[in-house]
């Protein structure tokens, strides 16, 4: 190597020892992962098919997200969330077709779903919250309002989730068609306002096609209380709709959950839910009844019974028995038995 070079690679050498030692400035915002696997086996009869299939929950299904928060000068702070939801086989989609009489396995599944359920940044000081992106509507979770501890098998949604493509019997009436919570417009793109006054929580949002959502919220200490009004206006199917739910827990664990909604559709339709809970340590269980009526071709209900153990932080196992059933000529009950097990992380 002659001296030009030698010369070339020392001031590179040297140039990049400098980058190396010198301090980093740090990061402004702080960022954090996290997530959950959710899988259950479940045993469907709709009275015509039957069969067993691994499925992923679609009550809380699998899925991972970013966050992410730092504190401005100005005494404000600043953050973000990003959320995506990876299933394989989720319970919703499972159709009668797809049920495998032979047992576990076989050619069972609807295939792998990804979603982006999340993506918005925010900003949060003494006037609220404002958030702008893919967010939450300010009146979703408006019917599901559930302190019981059995949330991730059994919720006043959770038939939709566990067997929404599932016809009953010979009819061609899913469970997803006749029954439904009511509750508001999910995610969608937004922006949003949420102010706490005392116990409450205020909070409005509004989006692409002028669709809306508003809310208030009460919780103490065993007892939660939410109402919530939206509007699709000139997006989706134009539809407008409230709903309502409250959860309360007694220093014995012995809870109750109730919840009501309707949207402005042909025929007013509506949903009613009651649910009776009992926690004992580490251990929920829950009974729960509700009826979607108006909504499709006769009124649709469902019951069922579940537990939950916790069986360390973040890792939680469940089952249930629930049936649904349909007022319709040819409509049999589905019966379901499921068992699962939710990791978080």
């Amino acid at each position: 190597m002659n001296k030009k070079n030698r010369a070339s690679a020392l001031k590179t050498t040297l140039a990049t020892s400098a980058l190396i030692l010198l301090p980093t400035a740090a990061q402004a915002v702080e960022v954090s992962m996290s997530g959950q696997v959710n899988r259950l086996i479940m045993n469907v009869d709709n009275g015509v098919d039957s069969g067993v299939v691994h499925a992923d929950n679609s009550v809380s299904g699998t899925r991972w997200r970013i966050k992410g928060d730092g504190e401005l000068d100005n005494g404000m702070t600043a953050g973000l969330e990003y959320e995506t939801q990876l299933q394989s086989n989720p319970s919703n989609e499972i159709t009668a077709d797809t049920l495998d009489s032979d047992g576990i396995g076989g050619d069972v599944g609807s295939g792998d779903y990804f979603s982006t359920r999340l993506s918005y940044v925010w900003l949060k000081g003494n006037f609220g919250k404002v958030a702008i992106g893919q967010n939450n509507g300010a009146a979703n979770g408006s019917a599901e309002v559930d302190d019981s501890g059995t949330t991730v098998i059994q919720y006043s949604g959770s038939s939709a989730d566990l067997l929404g493509s599932m016809v009953y019997g010979n009819t061609d009436v899913t469970v997803g068609v006749a029954r439904t919570n009511f509750d508001a417009l999910s995610r969608y793109d937004n922006i949003r306002y949420d102010a706490g006054i005392g116990n409450f929580t205020l909070a409005a949002s509004i989006g692409n096609g002028d669709k809306y959502g508003v809310s208030a919220r009460y919780a103490i200490d065993n007892f939660k209380i939410m109402f919530g009004t939206w509007d699709e206006n000139d997006a989706g199917k134009g539809l407008a709709g409230s709903a309502v739910s409250a959860s309360w827990v007694a220093d014995n664990g012995f809870n109750l959950t109730g919840a009501y909604g309707t949207d402005d559709r042909t025929g007013d339709p509506e949903n009613i839910y009651l649910k009776v809970g009992y926690i004992m340590g580490d251990h929920a269980f829950g009974i729960d009844w509700g009826e979607t009526s108006d909504l499709g071709p006769g009124d649709a209900d469902s019951y069922s019974i579940a537990w939950v153990g916790s069986m360390m932080k973040g890792v939680e196992l469940y089952a249930t028995y629930r049936v649904e059933s349909l007022d319709a000529s040819g409509a049999d009950d589905i019966d379901a038995l499921a068992g699962g097990m939710r990791v978080k992380f």
